[in-house]
C-alpha cells in the first residue's frame, strides 16, 4: 500500500482499556465493598446484585447512575439515604478521576487522525455516568461520533451497536478499523459485522489484572500501543 493511502474509512474506537485506562480489579472491588459499607448492604449481595444488574443498567434501563446504585442496594436487602448515595457517587467519582485518563499515545492519535482527515467513531460499554465525564475530556473533541451503549440501549457484541456507528459515520463497517481490549467480545462482535478488528494488549499493563468484562480469546491482529494506529491506517 502507498504510504499515506489508507485502507480503511474510518477508525472505530473502543473506549475502556483502549482510549482511557481500564480499572485494576483491586481498585473495582475495593469500591465495590466500601459502596455497599456506605449503603449499609452486605457486601457479597450487593456486589452479587451489581453484576445481576448490568444489562438493564449498561443499557440505561436503570436510569442515571444514582437510581442504578438504589436498585443494587434495594435488591441486596438495603434502603440507603440522600446522603449515602451522595457519598457512595463521590467514592466512585474519586476511582474516576484516577483512572478515567487517557491512556499513553491516545491525545496523539486521534489528534493524528484528525489532522489528517480520517473520520473516527466510539463506541463504549458504560453506565450513565460515562457520557459526561467523556464529554468533559480532553479527548472528547477529537473523536466524530459517540455510541454509548446507556444511550442507545444496545450492547457489545450485538451487531446493531457497530452499525449505529458506521451509519452515523456514514460508512460501511466493512471500510473501519476497530480498536478494542477485548472486553465484551467486542472484536468478534466488530468482525462479525466486516470490520477489521485489532486488539490492543499493552506488555506494559500485563501486570495489572484489569477490570475486563466477558472477555475474550483473540487470535487475531494485535497491537501494543495505540501509536501503531497510524502505520495499520496510512502504510507509513
Amino acid at each position: 500500500m502507498e504510504a499515506g493511502v489508507s485502507r480503511f474509512a474510518a477508525v472505530v474506537f473502543d473506549l475502556f482499556g483502549t482510549l482511557v485506562y481500564e480499572f485494576p480489579r483491586v481498585d473495582w472491588d475495593e469500591w465495590l465493598e466500601t459502596t455497599a459499607a456506605v449503603l449499609e448492604a452486605e457486601p457479597e449481595a450487593f456486589a452479587g446484585a451489581w453484576h445481576a444488574t448490568a444489562i438493564d443498567r449498561q443499557t440505561g434501563a436503570a436510569g442515571g447512575i444514582d437510581e442504578n446504585l438504589r436498585t443494587v442496594a434495594a435488591r441486596a436487602g438495603a434502603w440507603p439515604t440522600d446522603a449515602q448515595v451522595a457519598e457512595a457517587l463521590e467514592a466512585r467519582a474519586e476511582l474516576y478521576r484516577k483512572w478515567f485518563v487517557p491512556r499513553p499515545g491516545a491525545e496523539e492519535i486521534l489528534r493524528e487522525l484528525r489532522e489528517r482527515r480520517m473520520p473516527t467513531a466510539l463506541i463504549s460499554m458504560c453506565t450513565p455516568d460515562t457520557p459526561a465525564l467523556w464529554r468533559a475530556s480532553a479527548l472528547a473533541g477529537l473523536i466524530d461520533v459517540e455510541v454509548f451503549s446507556c444511550e442507545v440501549g444496545l450492547r457489545k457484541p450485538e451487531p446493531e451497536i457497530y452499525l449505529a456507528a458506521t451509519e452515523r459515520l456514514h460508512v460501511e463497517p466493512k471500510a473501519c478499523l476497530y480498536v478494542g481490549d477485548g472486553a465484551y467480545a467486542e472484536l468478534t462482535g466488530a468482525s462479525s459485522v466486516g470490520m477489521h478488528a485489532v486488539l490492543i494488549s499493552d506488555p506494559a499493563e500485563a501486570e495489572m489484572e484489569a477490570l475486563r468484562p466477558e472477555a475474550e480469546e483473540w487470535t487475531g491482529p494485535t497491537i501494543a500501543h495505540l501509536s501503531e494506529i497510524g502505520a495499520l491506517v496510512f502504510g507509513d
